[in-house]
């Protein structure tokens, strides 16, 4: 079974996001892209100090993607008045956060980036699907599930923590079933906001995450 152990979301503005890496790393996180400084201020709040040696992977997914970063690149390419600076190149190449967030996160050891096309919409259970089977064969303790997003007035990541380890300090559990029920949540961005409510607030015992890339399948969130 795999266990929720941390839910998530943080919103910024531009002028922000550099005090809150330095609250988490307590130094600024020099020449980082925003999407790399949503990434490591997430990463480290999801993850307890006591567990961030451990095996970990993060999955994560984008609908703005690096834009900003490659915008100011074509900028610097285009008007040919000087060679792009290399750490602008590196700033539109989602994998270089993974790198950026190794040094603090020292048993991170895996990444990957799922880039999204349309706003609004989400693959929440394409990235818990993957995170469970990892956990469930062994490969990891622990893998972060994100949705961030950076957009020139705003920032925000969306995080969940899962866990393939008992139960104790979990929020709750879930499973990958063979379900289409039309009361389940469609799978947005924020979908951690709506869990977190659940978790605090909802009557019932169980909450349905439908999937838009296998209608026939859905997490099921219960309460433990």
């Amino acid at each position: 079974m795999i266990f929720v152990k941390a839910v998530l979301s943080q919103q910024y503005v531009p002028q922000t996001l550099s005090a809150a890496v330095r609250t988490a790393i307590g130094k600024p996180l020099r020449r980082a892209a925003a999407l790399t400084q949503i990434a490591l201020v997430g990463a480290l709040a999801c993850i307890p100090e006591n567990r961030q040696h451990l095996p970990t992977a993060l999955f994560w997914q984008s609908t703005s993607g690096p834009r900003q970063e490659t915008l100011t690149l074509l900028d610097e390419v285009c008007d040919g008045e000087c060679e792009p600076l290399p750490y602008d190149f590196l700033a539109t190449q989602p994998a270089i956060a993974a790198a950026r967030i190794q040094p603090f996160l020292p048993g991170l050891q895996s990444a990957a980036y799922f880039p999204l096309d349309t706003e609004g919409e989400a693959h929440w259970s394409l990235l818990i699907a993957l995170a469970s089977n990892c956990l469930e064969e062994g490969r990891y303790a622990q893998v972060l599930c994100a949705h961030l997003d950076s957009w020139p007035e705003s920032a925000a990541g969306h995080w969940l923590a899962l866990a393939g380890a008992s139960p104790d300090s979990s929020l709750a559990s879930l499973r990958i079933q063979p379900m289409n029920l039309p009361n389940a949540l469609p799978d947005t961005p924020g979908f951690p906001l709506d869990l977190a409510s659940w978790l605090t607030q909802a009557p019932t015992t169980e909450l349905v995450l439908k999937s838009p890339l296998a209608p026939k399948l859905a997490v099921e969130f219960s309460r433990i």
